[in-house]
């Protein structure tokens, strides 16, 4: 699949107008010294070549390397690279480089990644090697993790004409397999699985004295496992429409089994795509089975409304209405609907380095109105690619939700402010197979005028992940 003008663009810009100097008298004698040689073995350089070749200064040494690499000329490159190691600054990521390069030209891409994602892993800085990582991975099939740098760089391009390019790259990735399935299963401790109260009574303001918190009410640590899977579906339809179906699947095992749960979630989209996004319109339905005493289980299904924009090359705005209606199996005291709408606009400040400010509203309506509320909600968080091959995304969210009914004996009605933070750590220079090792820990504080509902809790959860 051929790469789109956009990654010329890039280039460019990083190469400081490489393409445009490089064509020395020296660089032509050495391509020419190349062509005479033939594939049956490195050069035989002259020693006026070699003498030119040394003479330069080592920036310009790297550019000839990369062009020779670029004109179908590695051999070349790998054997002046051989003869003269680069010394100067950041010797150590130019060679991961240009080695990366020669690789790629023996057809060795699995080898090329590896070399690039060392270098990037040094310096996620480095636009020009993350541009030849993604067309490479693109190569090797490996699509979701192509697509994951390939949005990167959409965000760090030169323009908008550039940046375009890049997301009908994308598209033309995503469109070549219909079909894409993933599974994944993670270890997820928990100091409190279950959202337990932190209090042991609670107070009665009614009658004037305590009541002690039931022990399934209170906060249960656990440790266990979560299993999911995704498996999606994409076709364009003609120019201007696509449909698009999922569904997803997790279980949460933990040592106690009460403290269990099972989900299941399907979506189906037709979406009218336009050139900086789309607008779709299409229906969702979940389903949730829990295996503690209250046991709230339930269905739901109803219509969705999405749309996407791109602003700019560095700034994007996602955006869903979803309408549910929701059927409970412990009763009809739970049964009603939700509006859930959500906003989010995300600016990339470099290919490494992006932040999201998100927003959201939900009304939640039941039939018993101490469990209809509704719940306004703000977050940002920040994505970072650091050195020595670490990932970082901070999260931190805050959840105002005010219940409309008078909650039985204490006389009160609930009003809650959730807290929620969070940090993920990926160490995205270990590639296992086609896979990078994940951690994220996640601090929940739950503040409640009622001490039922009062909480805290920490939470780790282990992975693997192919977006790296």
């Amino acid at each position: 699949m051929p790469a789109p003008q956009a990654f010329s663009n890039i280039r460019k810009r990083n190469l400081t107008c490489a393409f445009v100097v490089f064509l020395t008298t020296q660089c032509v004698g050495l391509a020419s010294a190349y062509s005479q040689a033939g594939s049956a073995g490195p050069p035989e350089l002259t020693q006026q070549q070699i003498d030119a070749f040394q003479n330069v200064v080592e920036n310009d040494r790297v550019r000839m390397l990369i062009m020779l690499c670029k004109s179908g000329k590695h051999e070349l490159a790998a054997e002046l690279l051989n003869r003269f190691p680069l010394q100067q600054g950041h010797a150590a990521n130019r060679t991961l480089y240009i080695e990366g390069l020669i690789l790629q030209g023996r057809k060795d891409y699995t080898g090329a990644v590896g070399k690039y994602r060392t270098a990037l892993a040094n310096d996620p800085k480095l636009t020009l090697v993350r541009s030849d990582l993604a067309q490479t991975l693109v190569i090797l099939e490996q699509d979701e993790s192509a697509i994951h740098h390939l949005q990167l760089l959409a965000a760090d391009a030169p323009d908008e004409q550039a940046a375009s390019g890049i997301r009908s790259f994308i598209d033309q990735v995503d469109e070549r397999s219909p079909f894409k399935t993933n599974a994944y299963i993670s270890l997820a401790p928990s100091t409190n699985v279950n959202n337990g109260s932190k209090h042991n009574v609670v107070y009665l303001p009614v009658l004037g004295g305590y009541q002690e918190i039931a022990d399934g009410s209170q906060e249960n640590s656990g440790f266990g496992a979560a299993v999911g899977f995704n498996v999606g579906y994409s076709k364009r339809l003609g120019n201007d429409f696509s449909f698009v179906a999922a569904a997803n699947g997790e279980a949460r095992i933990y040592d106690d089994k009460d403290f269990n749960a099972y989900s299941l979630s399907q979506s189906v989209e037709i979406r009218r795509v336009f050139e900086r996004g789309y607008l779709g319109l299409g229906a969702v339905a979940s389903e949730s089975l829990k295996n503690d005493e209250i046991g709230l289980g339930y269905y739901s299904y109803g219509p969705r409304l999405s749309a996407r924009y791109a602003l700019t090359q560095r700034d994007t705005l996602s955006a869903s209405a979803v309408h549910e209606w929701r059927d409970y199996g412990n009763g009809s005291s739970s049964n009603g609907t939700a509006i859930l709408v959500q906003g989010a606009w995300t600016h990339a400040f470099d290919s490494s380095f992006n932040a999201t400010l998100q927003g959201g509203f939900d009304d939640i309506n039941a039939e018993s109105q101490i469990i209809s509320y509704q719940t306004l909600s703000g977050g940002l968080s920040l994505y970072k690619e650091l050195p020595h091959g670490v990932t970082a995304t901070l999260g931190g969210q805050i959840r105002r939700s005010d219940f409309e009914g008078i909650y039985p004996l204490i006389g009160l009605s609930r009003e809650d402010t959730r807290l929620v933070g969070s940090i993920e750590l990926t160490k995205r220079d270990f590639n296992i197979f086609g896979f990078a090792p994940s951690m994220q820990y996640t601090y929940t504080e739950n503040l409640s005028n009622i001490d039922l509902f009062d909480y805290n809790s920490h939470a780790v959860d282990f992975r693997l992940t192919k977006q790296f």
